[in-house]
């Protein structure tokens, strides 16, 4: 897979911030501050050198609220393809191509970047790129066959897969015992962890204590308006089991804003 480099409207870089536990900010501080540094309206943007998945979804965000209509996305990472922040970059490819991003890149030495990309390509579904001291170079590659049944998710650090039989877990109602009730989770022998947002302050919980969640996370909502405002905190790339009664136009739309999957 191949594609032409854009002439970049806005470059956005890591600011330093993340949120609970890394960080002290809530997430729309975030996307506020990105959107406190776009010089211009529209065109293509470079969400360049992310190292945490705060930064890069907020980044992402704030470029698209811009009306930025093409996004390229790089990582820095080192020789495990991590970044500094532990996260794996399947991770971060699945949650950028979740989120409409146009191309997925690596920040890293030119030395890594052959056996980094090649990883990657066995999932990628977007054009992968390498930035280097010369500038963005392309990584030519051929899109490997993929699994329909088999659909990649990712928590705020790894990747996940899951399946349209996937066993979700029971579902955990947000509480002050979240964080509790999500350890326990983890530790079922159940596909997935599920996460009920029944009303705003559910959000805020969730919000606070996402970070524990390592496995695939289906979230479940009745309300369209709760269910875009979980995903939008969640620094993942979720799943929505198909249990409820949403409609699927909101459905839909988030799909294309977060990544949502629906099973």
């Amino acid at each position: 897979m191949d594609a032409a480099v854009p002439i970049f409207e806005q470059v956005l870089g890591p600011l330093g911030l993340d949120v609970t536990p890394a960080g002290e900010c809530g997430f729309e501080e975030i996307v506020s501050a990105y959107q406190s540094r776009m010089t211009a309206h529209g065109g293509a943007a470079h969400i360049n050198a992310m190292t945490t998945m705060a930064e890069a979804r907020a980044a992402m965000l704030a470029a698209r609220e811009r009306g930025c209509d093409e996004l390229w996305v790089s990582w820095v990472c080192d020789e495990d393809g991590e970044s500094p922040t532990r996260v794996q970059m399947p991770a971060a490819l699945f949650v950028a191509e979740g989120m409409g991003a146009a191309a997925f890149g690596l920040n890293c030495a030119e030395e890594l970047a052959e056996e980094l990309l090649e990883q990657l390509s066995a999932y990628a579904t977007i054009p992968l790129f390498h930035v280097g001291e010369n500038g963005i170079r392309v990584w030519a590659y051929e899109p490997a066959e993929h699994d329909p049944d088999v659909i990649p998710c990712a928590s705020g650090t790894a990747p996940c897969f899951v399946t349209r039989t996937i066993d979700v877990g029971e579902e955990i109602e947000c509480s002050p015992d979240l964080l509790e009730d999500i350890i326990e989770a983890e530790d079922d022998p159940v596909g997935a962890v599920k996460i009920s947002i029944l009303e705003q302050d559910d959000v805020d919980m969730f919000a606070e204590e996402q970070y524990a969640v390592t496995r695939a996370l289906c979230l479940w909502s009745d309300v369209p308006e709760l269910l875009e405002a979980a995903l939008r905190v969640y620094q993942g790339r979720a799943f929505y089991d198909g249990t409820g009664e949403l409609e699927r136009e909101d459905l839909e739309r988030m799909s294309r804003l977060y990544g949502l999957i629906v099973l």
